[in-house]
């Protein structure tokens, strides 16, 4: 009975994690902050997509990244599509590497340790922002420039991607521990993907 009803929690958290992305994802459409001109802002959602990596464990956070973006797309809060590998990496690899972040390791430096939350913060919002390079050095280059060259790297990895995505980073980074850090003080809720 306990295991059924641990499943049934897990379901309703899993749930509510992928409301709140989406509840996220539309206060970007309506307050976009840098918003670019083919997609790319301010992306509130991670921070939701992060703490169910970190909350119920890196399976469960990926399926609830992915949901997200799934549901998110039937109600047309992503709307850049060009082709199936576009699709892919700007947004299929994105929300699931979002979901990996409880995998990341803490890393000790003497007597200074770093927590997980943010090795997996850091690392896949680096992953993340390396699949949108690709996008736009293969979907999104600029006029005068072709796919994969020089000019598309360049206009990819610093012009278009970078200012966003570094202040995602910068967001998550802030309001992701503090929102993990305040429901764990209140013990009733274990988070199963934070290395202690």
């Amino acid at each position: 009975m306990n295991k059924t009803r641990n499943e049934v929690l897990n379901l309703v958290y899993m749930a509510f994690y992928v409301a709140l992305s989406l509840v996220l994802t539309y206060l970007n459409e309506l307050f976009p902050i840098i918003q670019m001109p083919n997609g790319g802002s301010l992306e509130y959602a991670v921070i939701a997509c992060f703490v169910a990596s970190y909350h119920l464990g890196w399976v469960r956070g990926v399926i609830v990244s992915l949901l997200s973006w799934v549901i998110g797309t039937f109600f047309g809060l992503h709307y850049f599509y060009v082709g199936p590998m576009q699709i892919a990496l700007d947004y299929v690899i994105p929300y699931g590497l979002l979901g990996l972040a409880s995998l990341f390791p803490r890393i000790k430096l003497g007597n200074f340790t770093i927590s997980n939350i943010y090795t997996g913060i850091v690392g896949c919002m680096f992953l993340k922002y390396a699949s949108h390079v690709l996008a736009g050095v293969y979907f999104w280059f600029p006029a005068g420039e072709a796919a994969g060259s020089l000019g598309a790297w360049i206009y990819s990895a610093w012009t278009y991607n970078l200012a966003y995505n570094l202040l995602t980073l910068a967001v998550a980074l802030i309001i992701t521990p503090i929102l993990i850090y305040s429901v764990r003080r209140l013990h009733t809720v274990k988070f199963v993907g934070i290395k202690d």
